[in-house]
């Protein structure tokens, strides 16, 4: 029939189901836990024209590496470090790192549901033999980041503890992911021990961030011992990577043999490439920095601006030369870039403070917003800058596909925070009382959601109807938990 497609019948459902909850909450049989993560909004500029309400919602399975917290029991989710979307919207990938047995440590593969937002585990891959993965012995140890191709057509996965950038081909169909043959399936540390079907890579070690640029034709990765960033050519047929020679190859904090100096890449852990391709970001806790870069599409080579934007600083730490001081940066752990590309966000998890800045789309350069948006804080008042509540060891950041809102997972507060995002000033403004926080306990002012033990990272799918959380110990829980999304 006319208009019967996966996006209707969810609108739909969605509707059904929002009149349903409206009725309940009337009549009082819904749990004001369940009700109240909405919240109301009128902006013209949603892509959702008939946006009339907004919120989180769990009425998809959550999973749990045991089974445990009211979710299903899923394979090599333990110790979840982060999630992709494929850009297709039909599966989902998780890096997980798991301490006391390496083994464990690897990528989850699921299946996604476009009408209900729902996971279904299809397979995963592990660092060694581990019932129902396909093994990848010795390149997956300790997965901190997934990326993957524009084209879907590759998976990357940053391995910290193995100090491996390891390259995974894509069924478009099914989504099963397979490592590559000999010798490309990754790249590690020149300097550590030297892993099956890999090549030699420089100043890996410790690789724990990884992106794709926009073309396709580059892959970036942080690490956060070498202090370094590395820049991969793409093969786009194969998925191969190769380090670009000499200088172009590498960027390190401190003068390195054979690489670029750079500044601010103390600890380099999590970064994030601007939506046109520009301008990369690398956040690293050992500077307390954003360490910015001008990238150029065709060499894919990397280049920092000129003194004073070279970085931004946590204005109480060491001084960096070629770099502006601003506020809460302490221990930054990620950042995050807003769909359009003129504001950035970074997480300070040490700190518990949200930064935020407008990016010159241009040169690629930060800037502080101004009092009293310049971040966010949960506990220690920093002047300019305002109070957010369960901003407790904020780690990742997602936004809905038109920016309007954006979603913070809180590590230390078992949570996904939700604030409203404007696009023009780049100010985040938390959805009041429980609206602005799902949590595990529901305490804390927060709306009780299950699972979400230390919420390491979201992720948003490309239709903006569905955020995933995943998260846990990495020396005990995991979780995936799907959070529908309400328009």
């Amino acid at each position: 029939m006319a208009g019967d497609t996966p996006r209707a019948r969810r609108g739909l459902r969605a509707g059904l189901a929002l009149l349903a909850v409206l009725g309940l909450v009337g009549l009082g049989l819904l749990p004001t836990s369940m009700a109240a993560f909405s919240a109301s909004t009128s902006n013209p500029a949603s892509s959702f024209t008939a946006r009339a309400t907004f919120g989180l919602t769990q009425t998809a399975p959550c999973f749990s590496y045991d089974g445990s917290g009211g979710c299903t029991a899923a394979t090599a989710i333990a110790a979840g470090r982060s999630a992709v979307v494929s850009p297709d919207g039909k599966h989902v990938y998780v890096a997980t790192s798991y301490s006391p047995d390496s083994i464990r440590s690897g990528v989850a593969e699921f299946s996604r549901d476009a009408v209900t937002g729902a996971l279904t585990q299809i397979g995963c891959l592990s660092n060694g033999t581990l019932a129902g993965c396909t093994a990848v012995p010795g390149a997956l140890n300790g997965v901190q980041d997934v990326a993957i191709s524009p084209d879907g057509r590759h998976v990357y996965a940053a391995g910290a503890t193995s100090s491996t950038i390891t390259a995974l081909s894509r069924d478009p169909g099914t989504g099963v992911l397979s490592a590559l043959a000999a010798p490309n399936r990754c790249l590690y540390h020149s300097a550590a021990t030297a892993v099956t079907g890999c090549a030699s890579g420089r100043v890996l070690d410790g690789a724990g961030g990884v992106a794709v640029s926009p073309d396709g034709a580059f892959v970036y990765v942080a690490s956060s011992v070498s202090d370094s960033v590395t820049v991969f050519a793409r093969d786009s047929g194969t998925g191969a990577l190769t380090q670009l020679a000499g200088t172009a190859g590498c960027v390190t904090n401190s003068a390195v043999g054979g690489c670029a100096t750079g500044k601010g890449l103390n600890g380099a852990a999590y970064l994030h490439l601007s939506p046109d391709g520009g301008s990369l970001y690398v956040a690293s806790s050992g500077s307390n920095a954003v360490a910015v870069f001008q990238r150029d599409a065709g060499t894919g080579v990397l280049t920092q601006p000129a003194a004073p934007n070279a970085c931004v600083y946590n204005s109480g730490s060491t001084a960096i030369t070629g770099c502006t001081a601003v506020k809460g940066l302490t221990g930054v752990k990620n950042v995050a870039i807003a769909p359009d590309g003129r504001t950035a966000y970074a997480m300070a998890v040490s700190g518990d403070n949200l930064a935020a800045f407008t990016r010159n789309t241009g040169t690629g350069v930060l800037t502080q917003v101004a009092a009293p948006n310049a971040c966010l804080y949960r506990v220690t008042v920093i002047t300019g800058c305002t109070a957010a509540n369960g901003l407790d060891g904020p780690s990742a950041m997602a936004f809905s596909p038109d920016g309007l809102f954006a979603f913070v997972a809180a590590s230390a507060y078992n949570a996904v925070l939700a604030f409203r995002h404007d696009n023009t000033t780049g100010v985040l403004t938390q959805l009041t009382g429980n609206a602005g926080c799902l949590r595990v306990s529901g305490t804390g002012s927060c709306a009780a959601g299950l699972g979400l033990s230390r919420s390491n990272s979201v992720a948003t799918s490309p239709d903006g109807r569905d955020v995933y959380a995943v998260g846990g110990n990495v020396n005990s829980t995991g979780f995936v938990v799907p959070l529908n999304l309400a328009h």
